[in-house]
């Protein structure tokens, strides 16, 4: 069916040609054109009388949506969300910065004892451990065997761009597309492993968050939210409650869009959420060993802030969440601790949780090309070059 919306010159002639009372008879004086249903001007139609579009939009009222979705895209909403979160997490950044002793920020830093600094780096070095049971997960719902050692490249790769820079469908997806497809994998193989990576974060959140606002609300007292604890922990525990039942209730696929997506073993879903959790506690943990020992803050209160930090700065599209996630954290922590030791902390865990690694999945992934380059090169016919 033709949209209508879309109704061309014809279509419009035709309507004023039906409104005068006849669709195929003409008055003296028309041309053939006119008996043809060629589109002219009908001058016996009166100027107020509606289109066939606007009668349609009338009638039809999905047609309005129509019309928004194609003048107002719903997509553009997204970059102004993020502006917005962006905009006022600095806003509360210079509010909390604007007296800050940048020279008790370096002593703090210089102060941590060595073992804190090494825990942290074990830590990371678990957590990307963890990260790369996604893409093995993955691997395993699309069927395709390929060894661990190549999956876990990739994920240290993928997974050090996107925390560091953000963007994990352009900066990881870019990544693992590039060196995948170079393993065999073909396009919708990639797509569905990184779909699939994804859902298995965003349902460990929920479930994390379930857990924290409903299992232990006490210790997020502290966050002094807009709303009670209760209601977050039941919003995040409806998708986890409703993929769950999705996945054990329905065996056919699910299709999207025209993409036929599987639904996973049943053994899958607690690893996606098991992974998920691990993922965002051992995060979280190199934040907290960088805190002073004797600070006033507990564990699952720090679990909770992080993981609120960390989907802001995701959703607000800002590079690695820079200034959102620090912002946040700087705001919830300062009843507990002075602004000079969550910003040197925070500075700590973006050098051993951001850059290093991206400095290593750089240079692994240059060497990578550089392999890649040299190989084809040696492939390369001979015959006819000098």
């Amino acid at each position: 069916m033709t949209d209508p919306l879309e109704s061309g010159p014809h279509d419009r002639a035709a309507d004023a040609a039906q409104a005068n009372g006849s669709s195929t008879d003409t008055e003296p004086g028309k041309s053939a054109s006119t008996r043809s249903g060629a589109p002219v001007e009908q001058r016996g139609v009166s100027p107020s009388r509606p289109s066939a579009s606007q009668r349609t939009l009338r009638s039809r009222p999905w047609s309005w949506v129509r019309l928004i979705r194609r003048k107002l895209p719903i997509n553009n909403f997204a970059p102004v969300v993020g502006f917005l979160i962006f905009a006022v997490v600095a806003w509360v950044m210079v509010h909390e910065l604007r007296d800050l002793p940048l020279r008790e920020v370096g002593t703090y830093l210089a102060d941590l004892p060595l073992s804190y600094i090494s825990l942290a780096f074990g830590l990371t070095a678990l957590n990307f451990i963890v990260l790369s049971g996604y893409d093995w997960l993955s691997m395993q719902y699309v069927g395709v065997d390929l060894p661990y050692r190549r999956v876990a490249f990739s994920a240290f790769i993928g997974y050090a761009f996107s925390q560091a820079i953000g963007n994990p469908l352009i900066t990881g997806g870019g990544v693992r597309y590039r060196l995948y497809s170079s393993w065999g994998l073909s396009g919708r193989e990639i797509a569905k492993t990184v779909l699939f990576a994804g859902i298995s974060f965003w349902l460990g959140c929920f479930a994390l968050g379930a857990f924290l606002f409903l299992g232990q609300p006490v210790s997020l007292q502290a966050l002094e939210l807009p709303v009670q604890p209760a209601l977050i922990g039941l919003a995040c525990l409806l998708p986890t409650a409703g993929y769950v039942g999705l996945t054990s209730l329905r065996e056919r696929p699910l299709v999207v869009r025209g993409w036929s997506l599987d639904m996973p073993a049943q053994w899958m879903v607690p690893v996606q959420v098991g992974l998920a959790v691990c993922d965002l506690f051992v995060a979280a943990s190199v934040l907290y060993v960088l805190l002073p020992s004797g600070a006033d803050v507990s564990y699952l209160y720090l679990l909770g802030v992080f993981q609120i930090a960390l989907i802001a700065g995701v959703l607000s599209h800002v590079p690695g969440g820079l200034g959102v996630f620090d912002g946040i954290l700087i705001m919830m922590l300062d009843p507990f601790l002075t602004t000079s030791v969550v910003v040197g902390a925070i500075l700590g865990f973006r050098v051993i949780f951001h850059i290093l690694p991206l400095t290593l999945a750089s240079l692994s992934y240059l060497a990578f090309e550089t392999l890649q380059v040299q190989e084809s090169l040696s492939e390369r016919p001979t015959d006819g070059i000098m």
